[in-house]
């Protein structure tokens, strides 16, 4: 039996799944702890605020300090607790001064410095690994007293050994939301649609998502045969409507807005191609919930999953973060050949389900564990 102490800041539909996952299994003993609930902000964006906690799921945001939340999980020094420094610093300092055993989790670092730099991501391209090296003190942490490193995916790994993680520590493990259900479409986007067939993109309408990239990108596609749904909350106060009527594309282009997280699967059913134009992503799970309904995709490299979600060529493109030229290229190339479809999205569908399910990355997680030395009993 493998105990484990997952430590998580809020609750995710993005995670619940695999969590589920784990429990269902004979040589699992799960425990997940969350440091807060969901957010007013994630609830504007179509997350539910009344979670359905699992027997093995706690909200420790009551304790008055983070090693106080240890007494909801009474049998922690027993376990192997899965955290990050961008969860807890104060926690993983004290299970390295107690000899708990603790693997660190996380997506690639550089979200703060995209930001700080106006995502100029030519100049964000140089100074990414000098800040990875700046961080060598946690990449210090995770080598001397981490039992594990889990990146979620290649760009993740990469950048751990880049803080000086030795390759053998790393292993991957994913953000892995359950199969969307089909629901058909959109009765909304398919009035719009009137026929034409659709990019469709799902997220928070803001810079690092590159709305503003893939609005010139399909100003420039030449064809009334499709049409762009932006399904997301505006954070822009309507820059990216106002730019979509400079850009003379407004009758091509529908703001859906934020979609409850129960009918999302009407929009990705809705959709021909799904894109992903962020300039900077750790991860996507939207990637991940496109592939699962069988869609073609178009992401960035700058996104985590694009590297694990997208064969190039085979089910869709990734192109270079920030380049709307790019981005164009690889959409044109669906206007222009619309029978790579079909073979595209089974191709996406046969990925998400060879290695991609809550179960096997529940699997993988196990598998590496079960392979440390010594008993995890």
């Amino acid at each position: 039996m493998v105990k484990i102490c997952i430590w998580m800041d809020v609750p995710s539909h993005y995670q619940s799944a695999f969590f589920a996952a784990l429990a269902r299994r004979a040589d699992v003993d799960l425990q997940v702890c969350y440091m807060k609930g969901v957010s007013d902000r994630r609830a504007a964006q179509g997350w539910r605020s009344d979670h359905d906690f699992k027997p093995y799921e706690h909200e420790t945001s009551c304790a008055p300090t983070a090693v106080g939340r240890l007494e909801f999980v009474p049998d922690w020094r027993e376990r192997i607790h899965i955290i990050s420094s961008y969860i807890s610093r104060e926690l993983i300092d004290y299970f390295c001064e107690h000899g708990v055993r603790w693997c660190h989790w996380s997506e690639a670092p550089g979200i703060r410095l995209a930001e700080a730099l106006g995502y100029r991501m030519n100049l964000f391209r140089l100074l990414h690994p000098v800040m990875l090296k700046l961080k060598r003190k946690d990449g210090s942490c995770m080598r001397k007293h981490a039992v594990l490193v889990f990146g979620q995916g290649d760009m993740a790994t990469r950048s751990f050994r880049t803080m000086g993680v030795d390759q053998k520590r790393l292993k991957h493990l994913f953000y892995v939301p359950e199969p969307l259900p089909d629901l058909g479409r959109s009765e909304k986007i398919e009035a719009f649609a009137c026929g034409r067939k659709v990019f469709a993109a799902v997220g928070a309408l803001m810079k690092r998502k590159g709305v503003d990239l893939l609005l010139k990108a399909f100003r420039k596609l030449e064809t009334d045969d499709w049409c762009l749904v932006l399904c997301g909350m505006d954070k822009s106060g309507g820059a990216y409507e106002r730019m979509a009527e400079e850009l003379g594309i407004a009758d091509r282009v529908l703001f859906l807005g934020a979609y409850p997280i129960d009918r999302i699967a009407e929009v990705y059913g809705s959709a021909d191609v799904f894109v992903l134009p962020s300039r900077f992503d750790g991860w996507g799970a939207v990637e991940n919930e496109a592939a699962s309904l069988g869609l073609p995709i178009i992401g960035t490299d700058l996104c985590g999953a694009s590297w694990h979600m997208i064969d190039d060529g085979k089910n869709g493109y990734r192109v270079r973060a920030g380049d709307a030229a790019a981005l164009y290229k690889a959409m044109n190339r669906y206007v222009q050949c619309p029978e790579k479809l079909e073979a595209h999205g089974a191709y996406s569908k046969a990925v998400y389900l060879s290695a991609f399910t809550p179960d096997a990355n529940a699997e993988r997680l196990v598998t590496a564990l079960c392979g440390l030395e010594g008993d995890l009993v």
